[in-house]
């Protein structure tokens, strides 16, 4: 489990973090406008929701959304969005059903690398899809304790039985590039993960030379 969850994400966090900070919601905009232009979810789980901004947004398009975070943001940096309380760390029961897809964006870094595995095995719960975007190596941010690059994720995920979709992840890239987010590094980041149920789908879509699911 992920120690001292409130100390880490405290009030300044949030404050910069936060729906005060313009460039950061307006990034957080336009790519829920894309991934929702793109796939069109009725349902959705964001996974470590922070501020609740991607909630929000997916919420006033009339997508069903379930907010998860491990703290709750202070109400004055954060919208009005229900989270439910887990350590993404810790084993979580999905007692909400399937869902279209599941987000998790720059949340992989924050996770200490010995339990990564046990946040991926939470994350893959919800859904078939899999949206994730993770800090690269020398990004740097605030308690960023696992920094890797895309093959990593690939590869660990590979392991929890879901595939890179790169033609997928390439629609997004294609998208985002067009729309010009003010922090094109949170676009940049964006990847698309599916999970594995036959071996052509192993062979298509799963870059790098890592190892398939088995």
């Amino acid at each position: 489990m992920m120690p001292d969850l409130s100390l880490i994400y405290d009030e300044a966090f949030f404050a910069e973090w936060g729906r005060g900070h313009e460039r950061y919601i307006r990034s957080a905009e336009i790519i829920t406008n894309t991934l929702y232009d793109l796939f069109q979810p009725k349902r959705l789980v964001d996974l470590g929701t922070g501020c609740g901004v991607y909630a929000h947004y997916f919420s006033q398009k009339e997508v069903d959304v379930l907010a998860i975070d491990g703290v709750i943001t202070p109400a004055e940096h954060s919208y009005p969005v229900h989270i439910k309380i887990r350590d993404l760390t810790a084993p979580i029961e999905n007692v909400w059903g399937d869902f279209d897809m599941a987000l998790c964006l720059e949340v992989a870094e924050h996770i200490p690398e010995d339990l990564a595995d046990a946040f991926l095995s939470n994350i893959t719960h919800f859904s078939d899809r899999l949206i994730l975007s993770a800090a690269q190596p020398n990004q740097g941010g605030h308690h960023h304790v696992n920094e890797q690059p895309k093959r990593y994720w690939v590869g660990k995920l590979a392991q929890h039985g879901f595939a890179y979709n790169r033609r997928e992840t390439g629609r997004i890239q294609t998208a985002l590039a067009a729309a010009r987010p003010p922090y094109m590094w949170m676009a940049e980041q964006i990847s698309v993960y599916e999970k594995v149920k036959s071996p052509a789908q192993r062979r298509d879509r799963l870059p790098f030379s890592v190892p398939a699911p088995v």
